[in-house]
């Protein structure tokens, strides 16, 4: 590949250590100069680096996400596009997501939402909500827990990547729910421990939307702790993360631990790990402190990184504590942190101990479980996926409309979703 000419007062600048320093920028920026400094620098990385390096790649799709959750991305169409062609994508995630251009949360007034983002309540058979899903003591307990300082995140190594380091591997723990399966795992004795507890009032919440929880041989748990501009890549929840062919959950649940709005939001859309078509549209879930998504466990779904400016305060994060509610889960016990390690083994660790407190000797007010109502005007409906170049997929016999005519699924990699 033919080197980018390079200006004689940047030859120190090094492509991968400005990557770096951008992301970390991003993270915490604190006001719109920020950004632009951010742009500068992913240009200058992509002016210097060699076309299809790593480094040219990731500063293009970069700057493209900077771009598209602009206000005014529209005047930038043309330079998208160019960017996101020339990285190999024929369609992207749409602006709507994107931007998440919508009133705060519990506002009725749709005056500053777009044509394309409508406060919409999904089918309850893909997806539901509700605030003050938790009684207070254990929401407490899980904000002690997993507080952006807690030596839960750095027990684990945990990293989203926005600070420059790499992020970590997937990890999550099991707890049993009843006596009904082989594994060893599954056959201790439930117990009456605040983790539990927890559980369990999701598990009756969501059971009446997906009744089959409460059939379910084991929960899965994990938390991630991210700044306002990291998101997560659609995927689906699987069993060991796909490995052997495609596993779903039952369902899959989202706690809000944050006591702020800022931070990116869930995107569950209607596109189904055995479905052959696309997802057409897709619903964000704006963010409430206590607030309990949950939605069916085959579905592709995200986190849409925060556009703009965040708190520009480096603990304040988007915490969430998730739940994925299993008939069977091969649970592994191999050692440190990873997917599906059982909770028995680290209920020790100083980080756990508040999940580990016995329920019967605290106050548990069963009456604060009536606070918990259904969501309000907290989905909006958005189109999932928009093409790249209209006019040229057009002439490929490969636009979006051509692709939805024809049952067609293109390859995963053509979809551009975001950087983060």
């Amino acid at each position: 590949m033919p080197k980018r000419s390079a200006d004689k007062a940047n030859l120190n600048f090094v492509p991968k250590d400005a990557l770096k320093e951008a992301r970390a920028l991003r993270s915490n920026a604190k006001c719109f100069d920020d950004l632009e400094k951010v742009k500068r620098m992913l240009n200058q990385v992509i002016s210097v680096s060699e076309e299809g390096s790593d480094e040219w790649v990731d500063a293009g799709i970069f700057l493209a996400t900077l771009l598209l959750q602009e206000e005014k991305q529209d005047q930038r169409t043309t330079e998208i596009a160019k960017l996101l062609n020339e990285r190999g994508f024929s369609y992207r995630l749409s602006k709507d997501a994107l931007t998440q251009n919508h009133k705060s949360m519990d506002v009725i007034d749709k005056s500053n939402t777009s044509e394309s983002q409508v406060l919409s309540k999904p089918s309850e058979k893909f997806a539901c909500a509700w605030d003050d899903s938790l009684p207070e003591y254990l929401i407490s307990k899980l904000n002690q827990v997993f507080h952006p300082t807690s030596t839960f995140w750095s027990s684990h190594n945990y990293s989203d990547g926005s600070g420059g380091n790499d992020p970590s591997p997937y990890f999550s723990y099991i707890v049993p729910l009843k006596d009904a399966a082989d594994d060893k795992h599954l056959k201790e004795a439930q117990s009456t421990t605040v983790l539990d507890q927890i559980i369990r009032d999701i598990q009756k919440r969501v059971a009446a939307h997906f009744p089959d929880v409460m059939g379910c041989a084991a929960a899965e748990w994990w938390a991630h702790c991210r700044p306002h501009s990291s998101g997560h890549q659609l995927h689906f929840d699987s069993d060991d993360e796909g490995r052997g062919g495609v596993r779903n959950p039952v369902c899959s649940t989202v706690t809000n631990l944050s006591t702020h709005t800022f931070g990116g939001e869930t995107l569950v859309t209607t596109q189904s790990s055995k479905g052959t078509s696309l997802a057409t549209n897709g619903w964000l879930c704006s963010n409430r402190h206590n607030r309990l998504l949950t939605f069916r466990g085959d579905l592709l779904h995200g986190v849409v990184p925060g556009p703009g400016i965040g708190p520009g305060n480096i603990d304040v994060k988007r915490t969430t504590f998730m739940v994925a509610f299993w008939k069977r889960i091969r649970i592994q016990d191999d050692p440190g942190p990873g997917a599906a390690r059982p909770f028995s083994r680290v209920k020790e660790e100083s980080w756990a101990t508040p999940l580990m407190e016995k329920i019967e000797n605290v106050t548990h007010n069963c009456h604060e479980w009536t606070k918990c109502k259904p969501a309000v005007n907290c989905f909006f409906e958005v189109p999932v996926w928009e093409d790249v170049d209209l006019q040229r997929n057009e002439d490929d016999g490969l636009s979006l409309r051509q692709v939805k005519k024809y049952k067609l699924l293109p390859p995963y990699d053509e979809f551009f979703q975001f950087y983060s």
